[in-house]
C-alpha cells in the first residue's frame, strides 16, 4: 500500500515538473538554470539577505550556493557588501539589472500559472488550490 502511495506521489512529481518545464536548461528563456533563478527570486523576496539564508531556505549546499552567488555577482544580477553591523558578514541583494531579472521571472512564472489554469472551471481552481495547500500544510515542518 505504501509503495503504491510513494510510486504516485514520485509519478505526480515528473508529471510536474514537465509540465512546468523545470527540466529545460534555462528557466523561463532567462538563461539561467533553475537553481540559479530561484536564488534570484529568493534574494528579490527577501531584498537584502546572507548566503546563509538562502542556503537554509533552498537547502542547497554552500559551496555550491557559493558558485552560484559568485557567478550572479560576475553577471552583475547582485551585489555583496560588508554588514554595517558585522564586518565578517556580506549581504546580498540584487542590482538594477537583478531586480529587472527578478521582475522578468515573477512576472512569467505568474503567466505560466495562469496559462496552466486556462479552460479549467473556477470550481476545479479551488480545488487544485486547496490540494495544493494541503499538501503543504500536511508536509511543512
Amino acid at each position: 500500500m505504501l509503495q503504491d502511495i510513494i510510486s504516485d506521489i514520485r509519478k505526480f512529481n515528473r508529471f510536474y515538473t514537465i509540465l512546468l518545464g523545470i527540466l529545460e536548461k534555462h528557466v523561463l528563456d532567462t538563461g539561467y538554470s533553475l537553481t540559479e533563478a530561484r536564488v534570484i527570486l529568493e534574494i528579490g523576496f527577501m531584498r537584502v539577505c546572507i548566503a546563509n539564508d538562502l542556503v537554509e531556505r533552498l537547502k542547497i549546499d554552500r559551496s555550491y550556493m557559493s558558485r552560484i552567488i559568485a557567478k550572479l555577482s560576475k553577471d552583475e544580477l547582485l551585489i555583496k557588501e560588508s554588514s554595517p553591523l558585522d564586518s565578517r558578514v556580506s549581504l546580498i541583494q540584487l542590482t538594477p539589472k537583478g531586480i529587472a531579472l527578478f521582475q522578468q521571472l515573477n512576472e512569467k512564472s505568474d503567466e505560466q500559472i495562469a496559462e496552466l489554469l486556462q479552460g479549467v472551471s473556477q470550481t476545479e481552481i479551488n480545488e487544485i488550490h486547496a490540494s495544493m495547500l494541503l499538501i503543504q500544510n500536511k508536509l511543512d515542518r
